[in-house]
C-alpha cells in the first residue's frame, strides 16, 4: 500500500511541476487584458511563431519543454530553494545553474534586448506565474512540497499538487477546452482587481514578490501534519489567498511585459 501510494504522489506531481495548465492560463490571459495595446499587439506578433493560437495556452510552455534535452539547462529555473528555519530568500539562495529569480531578470532583460524573441517572452510568463504559486518557493529537503503526503478530497496527493491545481480544480476553474465556467471565473479574477490593488501589487520587485511567497509557504507548513486529510476546511481557509496569487501573479506580468516589450517607459 505504501508502495502505491508513493507511484501515486511521483504521478500527480513531480519534483518542481508549475502551476498547472489552469493556472497558467488564468494568469495569462488575465496580464493580457491589463498589459497596453502595443504590448498585447507584439505579444500577437510573437505567437504567430510558435503552436499556439493564444497567450493563455501559450504560458504552459516552459512546462511542456523541459524534459527535452535541449531545454535542461532550464529545469532549475522553475523554482528556489530555501534552508529550513530560513523565513526569507534572497539572490544567494540561486545555485550557479540559476534559480526562478535569476530566470526572470534574465528572460526580461532578453525580452527587452530582442521583441522577436518569443522564447524569452513564454518563460518569462511562465516563471513569472511560478513565482506566485508559493511552494515554488520552498524547503529543499521535500523538494517543494512533493514529499508532504496528505489527502485532499479523499484521494492521495501531496502539498505540491494541492496548490499546483487540486485547488484550482476544486474551486471549478477550467482550461481553455473545457466549459464556459472557467471562462466566467477568469472574468471574474479580473474584474475584482481594483486601481488600488493594481497600484499596489505593482510596487517591489521579483524579489519581494518571491517572499511573499515564502512567507505563505511557511504558513502552509506550519499547519501541515503528515497525511493530513484536507477538504472543504482548506479550501475555505486558503482559496481566496491562491486566487489573489493569480491576480497579483497577472498584474506583475502585465507590469513586466509593458516595460520589456515597449508599453511603458523602462
Amino acid at each position: 500500500m505504501r508502495v502505491l501510494l508513493a507511484a501515486l504522489l511521483l504521478i500527480i506531481s513531480l519534483p518542481g511541476q508549475a502551476f498547472s495548465k489552469t493556472g497558467h492560463q488564468l494568469i495569462c490571459d488575465m496580464a493580457y487584458q491589463l498589459a497596453s495595446e502595443d504590448t498585447r499587439l507584439q505579444i500577437d506578433s510573437l505567437l504567430q511563431h510558435t503552436p499556439y493560437s493564444g497567450f493563455g495556452p501559450a504560458c504552459s510552455w516552459a512546462d511542456d519543454i523541459r524534459l527535452q534535452p535541449e531545454f535542461a539547462w532550464s529545469s532549475p529555473h522553475h523554482y528556489v530553494n530555501m534552508r529550513r528555519g530560513e523565513t526569507a530568500v534572497s539572490m544567494a539562495h540561486c545555485p550557479p545553474q540559476g534559480c526562478i529569480l535569476s530566470a526572470i531578470n534574465d528572460m526580461q532583460q532578453r525580452l527587452y534586448n530582442n521583441n522577436n524573441d518569443w522564447q524569452a517572452l513564454l518563460f518569462l510568463a511562465h516563471h513569472l506565474g511560478d513565482l506566485h504559486q508559493p511552494l515554488h518557493v520552498s524547503f529543499l529537503d521535500d523538494l517543494g512540497g512533493n514529499r508532504t503526503a496528505v489527502y485532499f478530497f479523499g484521494l492521495p496527493n501531496n502539498l505540491h499538487g494541492v496548490w499546483d491545481f487540486a485547488l484550482l480544480k476544486q474551486a471549478g476553474y477550467e482550461t481553455e477546452h473545457d466549459s464556459q465556467t472557467g471562462h466566467t471565473k477568469t472574468a471574474t479574477l479580473l474584474n475584482t482587481i481594483s486601481a488600488a490593488q493594481q497600484a499596489s501589487w505593482q510596487q517591489g520587485d521579483v524579489l519581494s514578490w518571491a517572499n511573499e511567497s515564502a512567507s505563505l509557504t511557511i504558513d502552509i507548513y506550519q499547519r501541515y501534519r503528515p497525511g493530513m486529510l484536507l477538504g472543504d476546511d482548506y479550501m475555505l481557509l486558503y482559496l481566496d489567498t491562491l486566487e489573489q496569487r493569480l491576480q497579483q501573479a497577472a498584474v506583475r506580468l502585465a507590469l513586466l511585459l509593458d516595460q520589456s516589450l515597449g508599453g511603458t517607459a523602462n
